[in-house]
């Protein structure tokens, strides 16, 4: 009822898709609807989604996140350079030399702390007086204690990972809060059109009997000074349809303005006011949305990001024990043996005095801690929350039947008393009130209907499925 499926594909292709002609066909589907004066929700909330410079800077955001985590991924990788120096030098008894050193390097840093790293290097003189020699070294450390384990040295990729899931998040978050926005102020358009109809209605209602006045006057069956209620009320209605237009102006600027469209563009929202019973269950509604709001996922992976902290803390104050081994030879200048060494052995660090690492551990216990605390009272609001936008529903559902049941009873109202009023049975007092309380009723009904369908939206964001309705999918 609330999304097609055509539609929801070509918000999907206008804000997410990649290939050109899908985005030809979305654009072109969307400008008919905009040159013909007439947009439906869907096209209203593609070109709010596909002009929106917020939702352009969170993604070119998240394309620095995802960068971040490649090169997160990517430190786990072996790494390497190479150095090359070639120099001419003059000596000031005019003696000179030409030597070419080249140094190429590769070092890697494990998952679970190793580091090792090897060298080479050649040095060649240019000069043709000969000479040369080569190094290479190679080392290896294995943490014991600090630095030490596949938690701690994984830890910055699971943050980088987390970093990247609160992104997507976020800009999911801001997709939903931007399609509500557009939903509702198209809701106040259709709501301003569907007055400017009343109001219309009303007026004409108000001329009709104005007519019928002057027929029974001209008939003698009423006095003249009983018209000047009747045109009073023509007056009255005349008024009415100022402010009805000039509301009408205002909620299509609004529109307007959010799909940053040419605020004198004289569109008109083409969807109807309909509205259907939903079924809800408050308990059910309160455990989907403890599940999938995205403000309590971020919050839970906000807990993990401080765990990680607090386990980097606990880490940083373990003493630095490490197994460390090394292999190096040399070939030295003019030939002869090469000259090679290796070693193995402990090292040992052990921080004296130093409480910096214990206040960073308290530290992180407590943003943990309070995060925890934060979270459990979220909890308790989230759930206050959902149930209260599901009591709306149910509770505008009851008010959308009752005002519907008042608009038929007024409706008749109206007709069985201009009946009697030409048969002389009634005075034109009494049909004047019932056409006021007519257009109340209208009113209500309309500003009902409108009611109902913006809490089933609100209960959408308390819920945190705002996307799933519209079958909205970002790129991860």
């Amino acid at each position: 009822m609330r999304t097609r499926l055509f539609s929801a594909v070509l918000v999907a292709f206008v804000v997410f898709g990649t290939h050109a002609d899908a985005l030809a066909i979305a654009d072109s589907a969307v400008e008919v609807g905009v040159q013909a004066n007439t947009l439906t929700l869907e096209e209203a909330v593609a070109l709010a989604l596909r002009d929106n410079r917020d939702l352009r800077s969170l993604r070119m955001y998240r394309v620095l996140d995802r960068f971040d985590l490649f090169l997160a991924h990517r430190s786990y990788w072996p790494t390497g350079g190479v150095a090359v120096s070639a120099l001419r030098r003059k000596a000031d008894n005019g003696a000179t030399s030409e030597d070419l050193t080249v140094s190429p390097s590769v070092s890697w840093h494990s998952p679970i702390g190793t580091s090792a790293s090897v060298n080479w290097s050649r040095y060649e003189r240019l000069d043709g007086a000969g000479g040369g020699n080569d190094g290479f070294s190679a080392s290896i450390r294995q943490p014991l204690l600090r630095g030490a384990g596949w938690d701690v040295n994984m830890a910055p990729l699971r943050q980088a990972k987390i970093s990247a899931e609160l992104a997507y998040m976020n800009e999911e978050e801001a997709v939903a809060g931007l399609i509500d926005q557009v939903t509702f102020s198209y809701r106040n358009l259709i709501g301003a059109q569907e007055r400017l109809t009343l109001s219309q209605m009303a007026l004409e209602r108000s001329r009709q009997l104005l007519e019928t006045n002057q027929a029974l006057i001209d008939a003698g069956r009423m006095a003249a000074a009983d018209i000047v209620q009747t045109q009073s009320e023509v007056a009255s209605q005349e008024v009415a349809l100022l402010e009805t237009e000039r509301s009408l102006t205002t909620a299509r600027t609004q529109l307007l303005n959010l799909l940053a469209l040419d605020p004198s563009m004289p569109i008109q929202a083409q969807d109807q006011v309909e509205a259907e019973a939903v079924e809800l269950d408050a308990d059910q509604a309160v455990a989907f949305a403890l599940s999938n709001r995205r403000d309590l996922k971020a919050r839970r992976l906000s807990f993990e990001q401080l765990e990680l902290a607090e386990k980097l803390a606990r880490n940083s104050r373990l003493w630095d024990v490490s197994v460390v081994a090394g292999y190096d030879r040399f070939n030295p200048v003019g030939g002869g043996p090469d000259l090679s060494s290796h070693s193995v052995g402990l090292q040992l660090n052990i921080p004296i005095a130093d409480f910096s690492g214990r206040r960073n551990v308290m530290g992180a216990q407590t943003a943990l801690h309070t995060a925890q605390l934060a979270y459990e009272g979220q909890l308790d609001r989230v759930e206050g929350q959902v149930r209260e936008a599901v009591a709306d529903v149910q509770s505008r559902w009851r008010q959308l039947e009752a005002a519907n049941r008042a608009k038929a009873l007024a409706l008749r109202s109206v007709e069985i008393q201009q009946e009697r009023l030409r048969a002389g049975r009634a005075s034109n007092f009494e049909v004047l009130s019932l056409q006021n309380n007519l257009r109340s009723a209208d009113s209500q009904a309309l500003s009902a209907r409108i009611a109902y369908l913006n809490a089933l939206t609100s209960l959408d964001q308390q819920l945190g499925r705002t996307l799933e309705t519209w079958q909205i999918s970002l790129e991860p």
